[in-house]
């Protein structure tokens, strides 16, 4: 009997590589993608065709799945298989300086680079954020969380009614429902690395939600 194949996207995986390539956080992708959709254990196991005893291990970490079951699942929450399987690198995992193409956004006078892929579970994006001197950024608060590090240039950035001077090499963490901004008031180009929990990329390919 010839070996079977799963089908991930346009390719074809044999099936014994694919039980290899289960994501290690299976149990807490598979809970969150749950929740994220309103779903109790019950509901997910009637749609799944698969026991709440059985699912509640898997969640945990204490089961694992056949492919049979765990498609089942990723049907219950609309989901392709794949999505619980790591089948290496997107094609545009890795950006190189100088290769990556810039953005903008309408009329804006800031340039983006964008940094981050898509995949299934991403919890994060990334940009490169050309700011422009003499730039002020309005200010915005929303859920999540904002990383941002100074690359080359200096920032003001404002979080709440406190304002700190970010040189080449500095960070700043915070939450993204504490009111901030930031501001370029040099006279040359500020370059900032922007990592954040509000989704920009992975609502579609055209970038949405960046802060500026």
């Amino acid at each position: 009997m010839g070996s079977s194949n799963l089908t991930l996207g346009k390719a074809n995986v044999p099936l014994e590589r694919a039980r290899e390539a289960l994501v290690s956080n299976l149990g807490a992708l598979i809970r969150q993608e749950r929740q994220r959709r309103g779903l109790t254990l019950v509901q997910t196991c009637e749609r799944a065709r698969v026991s709440p005893a059985f699912l509640s291990l898997i969640e945990r970490g204490k089961a694992t799945p056949s492919l049979g079951s765990l498609a089942g699942i990723a049907d219950a929450l609309g989901l392709p298989v794949s999505t619980f399987l790591q089948v290496g690198l997107n094609a545009d995992a890795v950006t190189r300086e100088g290769e990556r193409p810039t953005f903008s956004i309408g009329g804006s006078v800031l340039r983006y680079e964008r940094l981050s892929t898509v995949f299934p579970g991403q919890q994060i994006d990334a940009v490169m954020i050309h700011v422009p001197p003499s730039f002020r950024a309005n200010t915005i608060s929303h859920t999540g969380e904002e990383l941002i590090y100074v690359v080359s240039g200096k920032l003001h950035q404002t979080i709440d009614d406190t304002t700190v001077v970010l040189g080449p090499g500095d960070t700043c963490h915070f939450r993204g429902d504490s009111p901030h901004s930031y501001a370029n008031r040099g006279k040359a180009l500020v370059k900032v690395v922007w990592v954040g929990t509000v989704p920009v990329f992975r609502s579609g390919g055209q970038p949405q939600g960046i802060h500026p």
